[in-house]
């Protein structure tokens, strides 16, 4: 295991920052972004021309508070993530846990320092992001225990994404009917979709671990119904809302969204042992994600950039 955190200059080696990066799982950090991202497109279809430089820098600190959220995440799920198998590096222990803890301290004050320079609003949405990473993963709160929990923490932490990058473009989060439904959907399909998908593949080490999620207590024959219901019934709601509003634009995002449905119910469709295998909903609904805000956010490139 290593011990050192620093070089013999005296400066943090370099690995060490890369496998922070690593154990913050790029993936969702590029999945945040991309509902900032989002919220700054959907903002802009409502509002018009907004301040691309602040947007810039509030993007920044939105992910230097949410990079500072899941390294701490990390911090507190290594005896879950070492009897669930991971080899993200901090259950590997090459990543040591002290080193960890402040990079993530300073990513989180680094992105309440920026909001605060950017404004009362921005301060505001960044210190309530890092706040809800903490009951998610901190004492004595560790939402992350219960299925209620997380859905509650990962809902509330997406609309607030996608709020802060409507914000950071126009200063005024807006409420056309494009953006509150595709928000309200989106963020719905993390919460329920995403939670359940996100316990299955780690439900006996979560077990071990003294949590008492859905998962973790029912076990997998309880959990893929679970899964099931939730992929197919969230995205015929969400389609059936769309068709009565008759907006075109949200066509695309609901269509996304009830492939992914249907592929990863069809994946649940029957018991699947421990392994790779287990993983692959969660990979499909990371997919459809990103394929949901690539509906968005393309056609408003292709709209407002002539040159593209």
């Amino acid at each position: 295991m290593t011990t050192s955190i620093s070089s013999p200059t005296g400066f943090p080696p370099l690995r060490h920052v890369v496998l922070c990066l690593v154990e913050a799982r790029p993936s969702v950090q590029f999945n945040f972004l991309l509902r900032f991202l989002t919220g700054v497109s959907l903002s802009s279809a409502v509002a018009g021309a907004g301040d691309l430089a602040r947007t810039a820098w509030s993007a920044l600190a939105w992910i230097l508070a949410v990079f500072a959220v899941y390294l701490y995440n990390g911090v507190t799920d290594v005896r879950e993530d070492r009897l669930n198998g991971s080899r993200r590096p901090i259950a590997r222990g090459e990543l040591p846990l002290s080193f960890a803890t402040a990079v993530a301290a300073g990513s989180a004050v680094s992105a309440v320092a920026l909001g605060l320079a950017l404004g009362p609003v921005n301060a505001g949405t960044v210190v309530f992001m890092l706040a809800l990473g903490y009951l998610y993963s901190g004492p004595p709160f560790h939402l992350k225990r219960r299925t209620s929990g997380t859905i509650a923490i990962g809902l509330t932490a997406s609309i607030l994404t996608y709020y802060a990058g409507a914000h950071a473009y126009t200063g005024d989060l807006g409420s056309g009917t494009q953006l509150v439904v595709f928000v309200l959907a989106a963020s719905l399909w993390t919460g329920l979709v995403g939670t359940t998908t996100k316990d299955l593949p780690d439900m006996e080490g979560d077990a071990a671990a003294g949590r008492v999620t859905f998962a973790a207590v029912r076990g997998e024959r309880a959990l893929r119904p679970a899964i099931i219901g939730v992929s197919l019934a969230l995205p015929a709601v969400v389609t059936g809302g769309v068709l009565l509003l008759g907006d075109p634009s949200l066509y695309p995002p609901a269509v996304a969204m009830c492939l992914g449905g249907l592929a990863i119910a069809l994946l649940c469709r029957a018991p699947i042992p421990p392994g790779p295998r287990r993983r692959r909903p969660y990979a499909v609904f990371m997919v459809t994600q990103y394929v949901l805000h690539g509906c968005v956010i393309l056609p408003q490139i292709v709209r407002d950039w002539p040159f593209v």
